[in-house]
């Protein structure tokens, strides 16, 4: 399903940057901003969607409006043959948003959003560091969010 070797071309980008900005524009809107038939993004969408280069529509939250007080960014050193074990044990952590492999200065770095410094402590932290595979952690606490969007298309718009 997951075939990002589609060509796209700028009209392609356009629609893309419209739905990162809004994902709740409709065909309609997009079709006029662009001066195109509804039915031509309605299909480009599809075809986005289909090759995998639309993963899926989502909204981005304010987190402290829904209690997600603390993000903080973890580094973590692991096992080289336990990689795949520690990051399916990561994904079952309800509170770690984003995981990434590294090439340094850590093997693993995750995005965590939680209540509070207890529960960073007590959900996560506790959980990542007694995992068979975790070698050590080390966690950046974010203080203010100043910048935070999905969207990284270079060209349209």
């Amino acid at each position: 399903m997951a075939n990002h070797h589609i060509m796209m071309d700028d009209l392609d980008c356009s629609i893309l940057c419209h739905l990162c900005k809004n994902s709740r524009a409709s065909t309609t809107e997009i079709a006029q901003k662009l001066g195109v038939a509804p039915s031509t993004v309605h299909n480009r969408i599809n075809r986005l969607k289909e090759s995998g280069i639309i993963e899926r529509f989502t909204v981005i939250l304010d987190p402290t409006a829904v209690g997600q007080n603390v993000t903080a960014y973890i580094g973590i050193n692991i096992e080289s043959t336990k990689r795949i074990a520690v990051i399916n044990q990561l994904q079952k952590i309800d509170d770690v948003v984003e995981i990434y492999e590294l090439l340094e200065p850590y093997d693993l770095f995750i995005k965590v959003r939680t209540h509070d410094i207890s529960s960073l402590k007590e959900h996560v932290l506790h959980a990542i560091n007694d995992l068979n595979g975790v070698l050590d952690s080390s966690t950046i606490l974010t203080t203010k969010r100043h910048k935070e969007t999905y969207s990284t298309i270079i060209k349209g718009g």
